[in-house]
């Protein structure tokens, strides 16, 4: 975790939600990252959500410029090539990605439902932004895209997976550790057996999805983990009062 609905054409060829992605991605491509967004802003916006839905061989420069209205020449002026282009890109998912995760398993003293809370509907967010119709199932996962790619784009993909995984280790051990601190979870509960809980958890959540086309097996699943991690090991207090 980044939390990223195309154009008919341009994007997994869908039935009734076309319309819908259309909209959405016009809607990026005049709003970029914001009302004041630059030209190659909106370029890289667009490029954003066509690599997670088409993946690095599934969009082009044409694509992009047909999208926003402009020439490919523009984009190549602010971009150079394609290889800049997702060079870009793939260092923004990982950053994104770690500050997502610091913000839902670092920041503030929450206890570890709340937390798992949190991921889950950031990873919702996500779901629904790539997925606006029932019968979707598409990749919503920037981190799932970029390991997808792994052949294509190489070390600078590797390195960004291991930035987040890193963040990852870090974060969910600072939550396990904070539980247990603060009476959510027992002083023997095992932080690494949990951190790997979760981790699987998390990895297994955009499989998951496409599998069942809808989001509502990784509730259950989150539901599941919060269920067994909290009986199993339980504390004697909560912050929540639970």
């Amino acid at each position: 975790m980044v939390e990223v609905i195309a154009v008919v054409g341009l994007q997994p060829r869908c039935r009734s939600s076309d319309a819908q992605r259309n909209s959405a991605l016009t809607e990026t491509a005049s709003t970029g990252s914001g009302e004041n967004a630059s030209t190659r802003d909106r370029i890289k916006a667009i490029a954003a959500e066509l690599y997670v839905l088409r993946g690095h061989d599934g969009f082009s420069f044409g694509d992009i410029a047909s999208v926003i209205g402009t020439t490919r020449a523009n984009i190549h002026h602010h971009f150079g090539n394609k290889r800049q282009l997702m060079d870009e890109l793939v260092a923004d998912i990982s950053a994104d990605a770690q500050s997502r995760i610091e913000r839902h398993w670092i920041s503030g003293r929450h206890p570890l439902r709340q937390r798992l809370s949190l991921q889950l509907d950031d990873l919702r967010r996500f779901y629904d932004k790539f997925n606006p119709a029932p019968e979707d199932r598409n990749v919503w996962s920037p981190l799932s895209r970029l390991r997808h790619d792994l052949t294509a784009l190489g070390e600078i993909a590797v390195s960004a997976l291991e930035k987040v995984n890193r963040t990852y280790d870090r974060a969910l051990d600072h939550a396990v550790r904070a539980a247990i601190t603060d009476g959510e979870l027992s002083h023997d509960a095992p932080v690494e057996a949990i951190v790997r809980l979760l981790r699987s958890t998390l990895l297994s959540c955009p499989p998951m999805t496409q599998d069942a086309g809808s989001f509502v097996e990784v509730e259950r699943l989150f539901a599941a983990l919060e269920d067994t991690v909290l009986r199993a090991w339980a504390g004697g207090s909560t912050r929540d009062g639970r």
